[in-house]
Protein backbone atom coordinates (compact mmCIF):
# COMPACT_ATOMS: atom_id res chain seq x y z
CA UNK A 1 0.00 0.00 0.00
CA UNK A 2 3.17 2.31 0.76
CA UNK A 3 4.61 1.46 -2.16
CA UNK A 4 1.40 2.41 -4.36
CA UNK A 5 0.76 5.72 -2.35
CA UNK A 6 5.03 7.26 -2.92
CA UNK A 7 4.69 6.11 -6.45
CA UNK A 8 2.64 8.78 -7.25
CA UNK A 9 5.19 11.34 -6.38
CA UNK A 10 7.52 10.55 -9.41
CA UNK A 11 4.12 10.30 -11.77
CA UNK A 12 3.39 13.88 -10.13
CA UNK A 13 6.45 15.38 -11.17
CA UNK A 14 6.23 13.68 -14.59
CA UNK A 15 2.73 15.05 -15.18
CA UNK A 16 3.78 18.42 -14.06
CA UNK A 17 6.53 18.11 -17.20
CA UNK A 18 3.50 17.59 -19.52
CA UNK A 19 1.98 20.53 -17.85
CA UNK A 20 5.17 22.70 -18.79
CA UNK A 21 5.07 21.91 -22.59
CA UNK A 22 2.28 24.63 -23.62
CA UNK A 23 4.13 27.20 -21.14
CA UNK A 24 7.43 26.31 -22.78
CA UNK A 25 5.80 27.12 -26.32
CA UNK A 26 3.67 30.05 -25.25
CA UNK A 27 7.21 32.04 -23.57
CA UNK A 28 9.56 31.08 -26.78
CA UNK A 29 6.37 32.35 -28.74
CA UNK A 30 6.16 35.86 -27.15
CA UNK A 31 9.74 36.18 -27.22
CA UNK A 32 10.62 35.69 -23.53
CA UNK A 33 13.39 33.46 -24.34
CA UNK A 34 14.43 33.58 -20.45
CA UNK A 35 10.76 32.06 -19.14
CA UNK A 36 11.14 29.50 -21.48
CA UNK A 37 15.05 28.54 -20.73
CA UNK A 38 13.94 28.28 -16.55
CA UNK A 39 10.57 26.60 -17.76
CA UNK A 40 12.85 24.10 -19.85
CA UNK A 41 15.62 23.37 -17.48
CA UNK A 42 12.97 22.81 -14.91
CA UNK A 43 10.80 20.64 -16.80
CA UNK A 44 15.08 18.60 -17.92
CA UNK A 45 15.75 18.57 -14.18
CA UNK A 46 12.37 17.20 -12.95
CA UNK A 47 13.13 14.36 -15.69
CA UNK A 48 16.32 13.36 -13.87
CA UNK A 49 14.61 13.82 -10.23
CA UNK A 50 11.81 11.49 -10.77
CA UNK A 51 13.86 9.16 -12.73
CA UNK A 52 15.97 9.29 -9.16
CA UNK A 53 13.22 9.03 -7.29
CA UNK A 54 11.55 5.64 -9.19
CA UNK A 55 14.62 4.24 -9.24
CA UNK A 56 16.29 4.44 -5.76
CA UNK A 57 13.04 4.13 -3.58
CA UNK A 58 11.07 1.28 -6.08
CA UNK A 59 8.26 4.02 -6.76
CA UNK A 60 8.38 2.90 -10.56
CA UNK A 61 4.89 2.44 -11.59
CA UNK A 62 3.17 0.72 -15.14
CA UNK A 63 1.76 4.58 -15.41
CA UNK A 64 5.20 5.80 -15.13
CA UNK A 65 6.37 3.84 -17.48
CA UNK A 66 4.31 5.03 -20.03
CA UNK A 67 4.23 8.49 -19.34
CA UNK A 68 7.80 9.41 -18.80
CA UNK A 69 8.82 9.22 -22.23
CA UNK A 70 5.95 10.15 -23.71
CA UNK A 71 6.20 13.74 -21.68
CA UNK A 72 10.01 13.55 -22.35
CA UNK A 73 9.62 13.36 -25.95
CA UNK A 74 6.40 15.85 -25.90
CA UNK A 75 8.73 18.04 -24.55
CA UNK A 76 11.90 17.85 -27.05
CA UNK A 77 9.76 17.87 -30.34
CA UNK A 78 7.22 21.01 -28.82
CA UNK A 79 10.59 22.86 -27.76
CA UNK A 80 12.27 22.02 -31.44
CA UNK A 81 9.19 22.81 -33.57
CA UNK A 82 8.46 25.87 -31.76
CA UNK A 83 11.94 27.05 -32.15
CA UNK A 84 12.17 25.82 -35.65
CA UNK A 85 9.21 27.84 -36.96
CA UNK A 86 10.38 30.91 -35.60
CA UNK A 87 13.80 30.09 -37.78
CA UNK A 88 15.93 29.66 -34.26
CA UNK A 89 16.39 25.69 -35.30
CA UNK A 90 17.37 24.37 -38.64
CA UNK A 91 14.41 22.86 -39.92
CA UNK A 92 15.84 19.78 -42.18
CA UNK A 93 17.38 19.13 -38.10
CA UNK A 94 13.65 19.71 -37.20
CA UNK A 95 12.52 17.08 -39.05
CA UNK A 96 15.00 14.80 -38.42
CA UNK A 97 14.23 14.60 -35.17
CA UNK A 98 10.47 14.45 -35.29
CA UNK A 99 10.94 11.40 -37.85
CA UNK A 100 13.00 9.36 -36.30
CA UNK A 101 11.09 9.70 -32.69
CA UNK A 102 7.64 9.02 -35.06
CA UNK A 103 9.46 6.56 -36.25
CA UNK A 104 10.08 4.88 -33.06
CA UNK A 105 6.65 5.28 -31.86
CA UNK A 106 4.79 3.57 -34.77
CA UNK A 107 7.69 0.75 -34.36
CA UNK A 108 6.17 0.48 -30.92
CA UNK A 109 2.64 0.59 -32.17
CA UNK A 110 3.58 -1.96 -34.66
CA UNK A 111 5.40 -4.55 -32.38
CA UNK A 112 2.59 -4.37 -30.00
CA UNK A 113 -0.07 -5.23 -32.54
CA UNK A 114 2.07 -7.91 -34.10
CA UNK A 115 3.61 -9.61 -30.86
CA UNK A 116 2.12 -7.63 -27.69
CA UNK A 117 3.63 -5.07 -25.79
CA UNK A 118 7.39 -5.14 -25.91
CA UNK A 119 10.10 -4.58 -23.13
CA UNK A 120 10.99 -1.16 -23.75
CA UNK A 121 14.67 -0.25 -22.99
CA UNK A 122 16.55 2.68 -23.94
CA UNK A 123 20.26 2.12 -25.31
CA UNK A 124 22.84 4.15 -24.66
CA UNK A 125 23.12 5.87 -27.63
CA UNK A 126 19.42 6.64 -27.36
CA UNK A 127 20.20 8.07 -24.11
CA UNK A 128 23.26 10.13 -25.10
CA UNK A 129 21.07 11.49 -28.17
CA UNK A 130 18.27 12.54 -25.97
CA UNK A 131 21.26 14.40 -24.01
CA UNK A 132 22.97 15.74 -26.77
CA UNK A 133 19.42 17.00 -28.26
CA UNK A 134 18.76 18.28 -24.87
CA UNK A 135 22.03 20.17 -24.57
CA UNK A 136 21.11 22.09 -28.42
CA UNK A 137 17.88 23.33 -27.40
CA UNK A 138 19.52 24.65 -23.57
CA UNK A 139 21.91 26.44 -25.73
CA UNK A 140 19.83 27.38 -28.52
CA UNK A 141 17.60 29.15 -25.76
CA UNK A 142 20.00 30.38 -23.59
CA UNK A 143 21.84 32.10 -26.62
CA UNK A 144 18.40 33.80 -27.29
CA UNK A 145 17.85 35.20 -23.97
CA UNK A 146 21.55 36.34 -23.60
CA UNK A 147 22.54 36.86 -27.28
CA UNK A 148 25.96 36.01 -28.85
CA UNK A 149 26.40 33.96 -25.10
CA UNK A 150 27.72 30.90 -27.48
CA UNK A 151 30.10 31.13 -30.89
CA UNK A 152 28.65 30.25 -34.38
CA UNK A 153 30.79 27.53 -34.88
CA UNK A 154 29.66 25.98 -31.46
CA UNK A 155 25.99 25.74 -32.67
CA UNK A 156 27.62 24.26 -36.04
CA UNK A 157 29.09 21.58 -34.49
CA UNK A 158 26.56 21.02 -32.40
CA UNK A 159 24.24 20.82 -35.12
CA UNK A 160 26.11 18.24 -36.76
CA UNK A 161 26.68 15.75 -34.07
CA UNK A 162 22.54 16.07 -32.90
CA UNK A 163 22.09 14.84 -36.66
CA UNK A 164 24.45 12.31 -37.09
CA UNK A 165 23.41 10.71 -33.64
CA UNK A 166 19.66 11.27 -33.79
CA UNK A 167 20.16 9.53 -37.71
CA UNK A 168 22.83 6.74 -35.95
CA UNK A 169 19.66 6.10 -33.29
CA UNK A 170 16.85 5.88 -35.25
CA UNK A 171 19.10 3.12 -38.05
CA UNK A 172 19.95 1.34 -34.50
CA UNK A 173 16.22 1.11 -33.15
CA UNK A 174 15.20 -0.12 -36.29
CA UNK A 175 17.81 -2.76 -36.36
CA UNK A 176 17.56 -3.82 -32.34
CA UNK A 177 13.61 -3.98 -32.52
CA UNK A 178 13.54 -5.72 -35.93
CA UNK A 179 15.55 -8.69 -34.40
CA UNK A 180 14.00 -8.68 -31.65
CA UNK A 181 10.71 -9.34 -33.29
CA UNK A 182 12.06 -12.21 -35.34
CA UNK A 183 13.11 -13.85 -31.83
CA UNK A 184 9.80 -13.09 -29.84
CA UNK A 185 7.83 -16.21 -29.38
CA UNK A 186 4.81 -14.46 -29.67
CA UNK A 187 5.54 -13.30 -33.48
CA UNK A 188 6.62 -16.85 -33.94
CA UNK A 189 3.30 -18.34 -32.54
CA UNK A 190 1.35 -16.27 -34.60
CA UNK A 191 2.86 -16.38 -38.08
Amino acid sequence: MARSVYSAIPNAITVLRLVLVLPIAFAILDGNYTLGLILFTISGLSDGFDGFLARRYGWGSAFGKLIDPLADKLMMIVTTVTLGILDHFPILLMVLIIVKDLATLVGVLAYTTLAGFPKIQPTWLGKFTTAAQIILLVSVLLNLAFPEMLPESFFLAWFWIVALMTALDGISYLWIWTVRLEDDPRWKDSI
